[in-house]
């Protein structure tokens, strides 16, 4: 054996040029890839700005990100117990002037957001509530607030005891209040634990001071203060002080605390599935999930893996901050084990669950390592488990001018949201695509969806194979609407001397995607759709599981497509619609009429048109 073998310090290394170069490999990534940034409410309204500047800047943001080739946005709409939108309960913040700004903010974004085919997750944060203007939790119940082991509550940074029945009943409402009247696709909490604070040297600081403390690492100070001022932790609550003892029903105080969060982030899910199943839950938890002296499980009481593994989340996107390197988040997510996220949520993992990775952008920039994200980001390709990336924050790329850089390289290729593996399992139907050309030499793709009673995704692709899915060929557009639309194609895009083949799909708002619907064509030199009526030769044949059959038609007419046995029994209808000219791909599994499992053997397809079948091709099937 080589004694490269036994070099231990070498490992890491070799851990490490293999992401690497997996990452590498995948630098034109499959197209399922959750892609945000954490929009503050700083970074989307200014109380100094009238209307119509904050809404342009709000169209910025969004230009933003679709510049990059991202598909969401984490968009803060609560802060310190006040809102970013229009709440029925809570004041506005700090950051709209206390006044209603002239237009609500996560309408506004949804609006955009969605018209440039990306998703809007509202960020709530849960517990830290600093804000005692009239009408604010703080304000209206000082009672709620956390204490210290002498019954001392908060002066500042206040949160609300995650231990109290009524803390809980509140947040839920103020977040179903949100989930009920907004069309999000997700709402995502931060601060969703206990407050890491001490009554160390802590006077009362500003209010913008407060607000502008960052979540996800804290100074080497305060963690000095957790460890020798046990005591002084603001982790107790007025019905749960620490000269009561441990609650009735645990052993430790560790145990309760733990379990008050959890029973929130539990009670949430349930009450978001109930009326809007497709919103999906996520949390920012801490980036150490048990391990060291800052972490979510021994720190701050919050069980990140027991909710992803249990269902309590959607989706988890732990705040990758206290790492730079490609090496560092390898590390952090598998090859550091026990040290690592890997070890503690294979449940969660196998359930399809999104887990995606959270760099601290500022981090990066403030150590002079800001070109280390396309490292980082490759590197963390290479984890089969890991389907995405959230930054934060939307500021600091704005500020370093990112977007575009990152939409031309690491982000060159679009790409959509990951089917949510608990939707429900009604499949839409296709759009119909039309494909002109324009007086310029270019072309437009007319899209019409079928779903016309409510908006859905609908999602077109690019192949220079007919046969190409939605896993294979390359997304040039995503859409939420209900209504037609149209795609421009630049012939400076595209290679002409292949051609190119475009169709569309309808995904639900769990992101399942419908059949392929018709193929259109650029032709390349010899290659166009003549005036015929056509059926190709399946692919693969033979097969086991799935084949394909692609049909071409060059006027719009009624079609049937039939699968029969050697015995002229009718075994399978694939298709029997009216058909606009184009190419179309139908997929056959070995399933009769009702669903049964056929036979091995030798059976036909046939093509038919006006009662006559026009073409057929043979098709062996092997189990």
């Amino acid at each position: 054996m080589s004694p490269l073998l036994y070099n231990r310090s070498l490992f890491p290394k070799l851990i490490l040029l293999l992401f690497s170069l997996i990452g590498y490999l995948q630098a034109n990534p499959e197209n399922e890839e959750f892609r945000a940034t954490w929009v503050i409410t700083w970074d989307h309204i200014d109380r100094n700005k009238n209307t119509a500047q904050n809404i342009s800047h709000l169209q910025q943001i969004i230009n933003d990100h679709k510049t990059a080739n991202m598909n969401a946005i984490l968009f803060q709409v609560r802060q310190s117990g006040t809102a970013y939108y229009s709440s029925a309960y809570e004041p506005w913040g700090y950051y709209a002037g206390y006044q209603d700004p002239g237009y609500d903010p996560l309408t506004k974004a949804i609006e955009l957001a969605h018209e440039k085919g990306m998703e809007v997750h509202a960020w709530f944060n849960a517990f830290q509530t600093s804000s005692t203007r009239p009408g604010s939790p703080a304000y209206e119940h000082p009672e709620w607030i956390c204490r210290d082991q002498n019954g001392t509550a908060m002066s500042s940074y206040r949160s609300l005891s995650p231990g109290l029945p009524a803390v809980r009943e509140y947040t839920v409402k103020i977040a179903m209040e949100i989930v009920n009247n907004y069309d999000i696709d997700g709402l995502h909490l931060d601060y969703v634990r206990w407050n890491e604070h001490t009554n160390t040297n802590r006077n009362s600081a500003p209010l913008p001071e407060q607000l502008n403390r960052l979540d996800g690492i804290i100074s080497q100070n305060d963690v000095d203060a957790l460890n020798a001022n046990s005591s002084g932790r603001y982790l107790y609550d007025y019905e749960h002080p620490y000269s009561a003892g441990v609650p009735d029903g645990f052993s430790t105080w560790e145990k309760w605390w733990r379990w008050s969060v959890t029973e929130f982030v539990s009670t949430l899910h349930d009450s978001i599935q109930a009326v809007k199943p497709h919103v999906k839950l996520s949390a920012a938890v801490l980036g150490k999930y048990n391990w060291s002296g800052w972490q979510g499980y021994g720190t701050v009481y919050q069980d990140g893996a027991l909710w992803y593994n249990n269902g309590y989340l959607d989706h988890i996107m732990p705040m990758s901050y206290h790492w730079t390197s490609a090496n560092g988040f390898l590390g952090m997510l598998s090859t550091d084990c026990p040290d690592c996220w890997e070890l503690f949520i294979q449940p969660g993992i196998d359930s399809g669950r999104p887990f995606t990775v959270g760099p601290g952008s500022y981090i990066l920039d403030e150590n002079n390592v800001w070109n280390n994200h396309s490292e980082i980001v490759g590197a963390c390709r290479g984890l089969s488990w890991v389907e995405g990336f959230q930054f934060f924050s939307y500021g600091t790329w704005r500020d370093k001018n990112y977007f575009g850089t990152a939409g031309e390289t690491f982000f060159i290729e679009k790409s959509k949201i990951g089917k949510n593996p608990f939707g429900n399992t009604l499949i839409l139907d296709p759009p119909i695509i039309v494909l002109s050309s324009t007086e310029d030499g270019n072309f437009d793709l007319d899209i019409y969806p079928k779903e016309i009673d409510k908006p859905n995704w609908i999602i077109t692709y690019q192949s220079t194979n007919p046969t190409a899915s939605t896993e294979t060929a390359d997304i040039i557009d995503i859409q939420f609407t209900k209504d037609s639309f149209m795609v421009p194609i630049e012939r400076a895009t595209y290679d002409t001397s292949q051609t190119q083949f475009f169709f569309s799909t309808t995904a639900d708002r769990f992101w399942q995607e419908s059949a392929k619907s018709n193929l259109v064509l650029i032709s390349g030199p010899g290659d166009q759709l003549t005036k015929s009526f056509d059926l190709f030769q399946n692919y693969p044949n033979p097969f086991t599981k799935k084949t394909t059959v692609l049909l071409a038609t060059s006027y719009k007419r009624d079609v049937e497509l039939i699968i029969w046995s050697l015995d002229g029994k009718k075994v399978k209808i694939l298709l029997d619609e009216q058909l606009y000219p184009g190419y179309y791909s139908y997929d056959w599994t070995g399933l009769n009429d009702v669903g049964q499992q056929i036979a091995s053997g030798i059976y036909f397809c046939t093509l038919g048109w006006n009662g006559k079948i026009i073409d057929s091709k043979k098709l062996i099937y092997v189990k």
